[in-house]
């Protein structure tokens, strides 16, 4: 369990289109699809939170999951919108000791918030409420089998666009309700209140 990191390390981190350096061709077209679109549905300020205090973000992310295909470009629109938010993006790959299993698995994206000093907050893991929710839909309809993966698979992402709008919000919101919660934890930390906090470790 991560407790804190060094300024140093968070900036190892990559920007949304370093990240897309370590792509194929196909993911980095699917990871700017996401992003591109949804510029289109969604106006600037539904992207911004307005934070007091600065609040760190670290995405543990891989280029091949459609999870951190179809999450980190929103994730990133929030960042980019929000002043007093920063981001920054690490491969799970090769650094593994930066998720924590979920449901004995490894789910990415993992976003794991920090103070202004790097003293870890809390995550957001994989995917929104409502995603979920349209998942063990389709996992209740198709089943996990040999037989039955290819198509479950095929037919949530078919539900998935189909709501992509409102599970884009609802990510949105999510992001809202944790940040703001780490931005009344830095108002109340003593440490940051009354000094300014050693952040060149």
């Amino acid at each position: 369990m991560i407790d804190r990191i060094t300024y140093n390390f968070f900036n190892r981190g990559m920007s949304f289109d370093e990240f897309l350096k370590d792509a194929t061709e196909d993911e980095a077209k699917r990871f700017r699809y996401y992003y591109d679109k949804s510029a289109k549905k969604h106006s600037p300020e539904t992207f911004r939170i307005d934070l007091k205090h600065p609040i760190n973000i670290l995405v543990a992310a891989t280029t091949w999951c459609w999870d951190s295909q179809t999450n980190i470009p929103i994730i990133t629109r929030i960042a980019e919108h929000s002043p007093n938010l920063n981001m920054k993006i690490m491969n799970k790959d090769q650094l593994p000791f930066l998720v924590t299993k979920v449901n004995d698995g490894e789910k990415v994206p993992q976003v794991l918030v920090f103070t202004e000093d790097f003293h870890y907050l809390d995550r957001w893991v994989e995917r929104s409420t409502r995603a979920y929710l349209l998942y063990a839909e389709y996992r209740k309809k198709y089943g996990w089998t040999e037989e039955t993966k290819d198509e479950f698979v095929k037919e949530y992402r078919k539900g998935f666009l189909k709501q992509q709008i409102e599970i884009e919000k609802s990510v949105i919101e999510e992001m809202r309700i944790l940040l703001a919660r780490a931005d009344a934890i830095s108002a109340s930390t003593v440490r940051l209140v009354d000094s300014e906090g050693s952040c060149d470790d």
